[in-house]
């Protein structure tokens, strides 16, 4: 069970059940409970014209979000690349499909890097262990 921090209250809790400490629910709920009647009212606001009329943070309105708690395609579209700025390919993911192919490739290059400096290593080492062997033997 992971341990996180409350992004309500900064406290560590058991992330088991909900996105918030058990302190923090009820809040959480009311929030939940603001939003709901924002979107039932107006369906075609974003999420920063939700959060802003129900008066609530706009990182509680993308946490709901991210729970799956409230869906709205309004509300995902202006979700940005973290690298690029163009649309993500989704909430969770935060990265464009070039910029998600770049890092895989990069992720790639760097794995086969440090693969090739381990083999590298072994050679070496190898063959410094022959070396000492044969001036050994060469000395007796």
């Amino acid at each position: 069970m992971p341990l996180v921090a409350c992004p309500r209250c900064n406290k560590i809790f058991d992330k088991a059940r909900s996105a918030v400490c058990t302190r923090c629910q009820d809040a959480e709920d009311e929030d939940f409970d603001k939003i709901r009647t924002v979107l039932d009212r107006n369906p075609n606001l974003n999420a920063e014209q939700v959060a802003e009329e129900g008066e609530v943070s706009i990182d509680c309105v993308m946490r709901m979000i991210e729970e799956g708690l409230i869906a709205n395609a309004n509300l995902a579209e202006k979700i940005k690349c973290g690298r690029c700025g163009a649309p993500a390919i989704s909430l969770s993911k935060r990265l464009c499909q070039a910029c998600l192919g770049e890092l895989n490739t990069e992720m790639a290059q760097a794995q086969s890097k440090i693969k090739m400096g381990q083999k590298k290593q072994v050679k070496v080492g190898e063959y410094l262990h022959a070396r000492r062997a044969l001036e050994e033997k060469r000395r007796t």
